[in-house]
């Protein structure tokens, strides 16, 4: 073999395995890069997507009471829901009008408030006297009166209340479209052992824009399917079943939205009156 034939085979040998590892050195890199896109794409993808999520959002901007929910209250004459009972409906009932119904003045000592009511009771016989005592929901036998600060065979006149609130809502800046159907209220309360939530969605309470029309602007509600855009304001009204508030109560009203984020909103009822403004307060 002649002399240089051997160190040819290598320098061609070295050839070869130098251009193999640049060949896979060319494949390594571009599956990295691929690689590098692919968890960038996947990257932008959740972020894009949490972000619509976190913008996906409905905001309380007012807040009344609007009364509206069907509920009774029932007073009884002895401390154990015993003895003579009358049945008031909503509505202020002074002496003249409770005895009208068949209840003796200074003579109850058992209240049962019907889910929905909220009632205010007075020593005073036309909504006065030396003391006032509030109830929600429930049972309240003789010892839950005297607790609220409320005498034995002392009820004179009485307030029965019902409750729910007319909010107003609007989708927070940034948030794209949201369809109606996504976008519910509700709140959470505790009697007792008990937890309880008032819950509905918009479509199921009746809502429509302050204009009082729908998305279409025709005079019906809004229905099923239809777009809340940015800068539309929708009110809707929200009735108390379970979590009905008392004078003086802070109440957390939860926005929810499917698919995005919720917000809540803590309503103090400085006032229990018909149309009492719970969002701009002085």
């Amino acid at each position: 073999m002649p002399p240089n034939s051997t160190n040819g085979s290598i320098g061609v040998g070295a050839m070869i395995i130098f251009i193999a590892l640049i060949l896979v050195a060319s494949v390594s890199t571009t599956v990295i890069i691929n690689q590098a896109e692919n968890i960038r794409d996947q990257s932008e993808s959740t972020s894009d997507g949490l972000q619509n999520d976190l913008s996906r959002k409905v905001k309380m901007v007012g807040a009344n009471i609007a009364g509206g929910v069907e509920c009774t209250a029932q007073l009884w004459q002895h401390s154990g829901f015993t003895g003579w009972a009358v049945t008031f409906e909503v509505g202020n009932y002074n002496r003249g009008a409770m005895e009208g119904l068949g209840a003796t003045d200074n003579d109850a000592s058992s209240i049962i408030v019907g889910s929905g009511c909220n009632i205010v009771m007075y020593e005073g016989e036309n909504f006065d006297g030396s003391w006032v005592a509030s109830f929600g929901a429930g049972n309240h036998g003789l010892s839950s009166i005297e607790a609220a600060g409320a005498g034995n065979d002392e009820i004179s006149s009485i307030k029965v209340m019902s409750f729910s609130l007319l909010l107003f809502l609007r989708l927070n800046a940034g948030s794209p479209s949201i369809m109606v159907d996504d976008i519910s209220t509700s709140t959470t309360c505790q009697n007792g052992d008990t937890l309880s939530t008032d819950y509905s969605t918009l479509v199921d309470s009746g809502s429509r824009l302050v204009d009082d029309k729908n998305t279409f602007g025709e005079d019906v509600n809004i229905a099923s399917g239809e777009l809340i855009d940015y800068g539309m304001t929708v009110k809707v009204e929200m009735a108390f079943s379970f979590c009905v508030p008392t004078f003086d109560d802070r109440v957390e009203v939860t926005i929810n939205v499917n698919y995005g984020s919720n917000s809540v909103t803590t309503l103090a009822f400085n006032s229990l009156d018909l149309g009492f403004d719970l969002f701009h307060q002085p």
